[in-house]
């Protein structure tokens, strides 16, 4: 079993690269063998030092994630793999101040240009593609439907 100083000193590499959620630190500080008690203390350790801080992490993943044109949704999939809540991302997204029918667009656009749709499955096809980025029916609608 790892020392208690060594993990967190793994963590405080790991948080130095980039913000992880306390979920992901949790999981990588157990890949490394910590017992329970040692995840507890380094997390805790590692929030009180300002090293982890989820709300940074999902200011972070909310910027990333919209640039890549996914959408309020998939957000809402990743948050809930990273254990984090909801009104945490409510809080982070109103920060960004997002436009997700723009970007429901300019995500079709990129994929899809101008070509038009050559069928019912083809339409079927790309409003099946926004859906798994994230899009809700209204935003996929108001592309199909202007």
């Amino acid at each position: 079993m790892p020392e208690l100083k060594d993990l967190q000193q793994q963590a405080l590499q790991w948080l130095s690269r980039r913000d992880h959620s306390a979920a992901q630190l949790r999981q990588k500080l157990q890949e490394k063998g910590a017992s329970p008690e040692q995840l507890t203390a380094v997390v805790d350790w590692s929030m009180k030092a300002g090293y982890l801080d989820e709300q940074r992490f999902l200011t972070m993943l909310v910027r990333t994630r919209s640039r890549q044109g996914y959408g309020y949704r998939y957000l809402q999939q990743e948050c809930r793999q990273h254990q984090l809540d909801e009104q945490l991302l409510s809080a982070a997204v109103a920060e960004q101040q997002l436009d997700w029918w723009q970007l429901a667009a300019q995500c079709y656009n990129k994929k899809f240009g101008d070509k038009p749709c050559a069928d019912f499955k083809d339409k079927q096809k790309r409003m099946a593609y926004l859906q798994r980025r994230g899009f809700s029916y209204e935003q996929i609608n108001a592309i199909f439907n202007p």
